[in-house]
């Protein structure tokens, strides 16, 4: 590997749910460490965690937020990891993570946060940017459809809802299109996992190389 290959990078996967984040993380996870990249693996919401915990909560109806406390909470759960994001790519390994502060902004402005105090909580708490974000995009059908496959009868507030999923597909390539936050790569997710995969390994050669 050269030494623009060895720097460290900050990648972002993302899109609605059910757009096939996880698989293609441990696609791309498996793939870059095989040509010898260190890679760190990280999906957020991080459930297990005190603030994951409580988004979950949250997601699951057990207790209601304002919006200005939901901004906080999910954007605390990305900002906990500030120092250990930037000391990764520092020793050059890659930071892999499903979804980020990329999918906050999507959410919320949805649900009627002005995306330009979003963007200005993230500047004052100088929040770590990713060097690329990727969305996945899928309709709001394939949405509801492969997440009722993967979990009937125990879907969250977002996930079963199609409204807001169409109005999340929008809003992702609205805020991919722009790069809002950071550099954003669009992939059609809904092809196979193995046809998602290779346009992601394509974007990440003409990106950076790898």
């Amino acid at each position: 590997m050269d030494s623009n290959k060895t720097s460290g990078k900050f990648i972002v996967l993302d899109g609605i749910d059910g757009c096939g984040k996880g698989t293609q993380v441990k696609l791309l996870s498996d793939f870059l460490s095989q040509k010898g990249y260190i890679v760190v693996n990280k999906k957020y919401p991080e459930y297990g965690q005190p603030i994951g915990d409580l988004i979950h909560e949250f997601l699951y109806k057990k207790f209601d937020l304002d919006l200005g406390a939901e901004l906080l909470l999910y954007t605390a759960d990305h900002l906990k990891d500030k120092k250990y994001i930037e000391k990764c790519v520092l020793n050059n390994k890659i930071f892999l993570a499903d979804r980020y502060f990329t999918s906050t902004i999507v959410y919320q402005q949805i649900k009627g946060y002005p995306l330009e105090k979003i963007l200005k909580l993230a500047e004052l708490i100088e929040l770590s940017k990713p060097d690329l974000s990727i969305l996945i995009k899928i309709s709001a059908d394939s949405s509801l459809n492969r997440k009722s496959q993967q979990k009937p009868g125990n879907l969250d507030r977002h996930e079963e809802n199609r409204n807001f999923q169409s109005l999340l597909a929008k809003t992702f390539e609205e805020v991919a299109s722009k790069n809002i936050f950071c550099d954003w790569a669009i992939v059609d997710g809904e092809q196979p996992p193995e046809k998602v995969f290779e346009e992601i390994k394509k974007v990440l050669y003409n990106k950076f190389g790898i």
